[in-house]
């Protein structure tokens, strides 16, 4: 279990590093460059193949007592959000490293999140081995989110952008 934790946020650590930007805001694509004729490109962690929806399962309850890794990481979650819409952030919640990434990045991210308007609702998506995902519904956007926590719950990777827009036309099955 520890071993699959620290594969997790390692995974997240090397996502974030990968780019120079917390946000990705292009439209939904399998990967992006960063710039025209960049060789890197950045593969889209939020959006997996296209299948067809299914019902989400429930998230699993943490024992009696416990607070669980979805629950540690909302509450992270709501305390970054503020930090960033303040435009400070307290870089003893996060890994060194990822702390003093977050924080160059504040000038970019600041004006981003305050346009975003008030924080209205935050709805797990997903979590597992202390990585969460999250839709976070701003009054002005709605927004996914994935962070990734430590062992000892500091964060060691946050990352969000837009939510892609819900189609309006209806998915039809596949013929048989």
């Amino acid at each position: 279990m520890i071993a699959s934790i620290r594969i997790a946020a390692l995974a997240l650590i090397v996502a974030a590093l990968a780019g120079p930007a917390l946000a990705q805001t292009s439209a939904p694509a399998q990967s992006r460059s960063f710039a025209p004729g960049a060789a890197a490109t950045l593969p889209n962690t939020f959006d997996g193949p296209r299948v067809a929806p299914t019902p989400p399962t429930p998230l699993p309850a943490a024992p009696a007592g416990q607070v669980s890794d979805i629950q540690m990481a909302e509450a992270a979650l709501r305390s970054i959000i503020g930090q960033l819409q303040a435009g400070d952030i307290d870089e003893s919640l996060f890994t060194p490293d990822a702390g003093q990434r977050l924080n160059g990045q504040l000038g970019a991210v600041t004006p981003m999140i305050k346009a975003y308007g008030e924080l209205l609702n935050i709805e797990p998506r997903s979590g597992a081995d202390q990585v969460g995902q999250f839709l976070v519904t701003f009054e002005n956007a709605a927004t996914q989110w994935r962070i990734g926590l430590e062992e000892g719950g500091l964060v060691a990777a946050v990352l969000f952008r837009e939510a892609p827009a819900e189609s309006s036309e209806a998915e039809t099955a596949p013929e048989s």
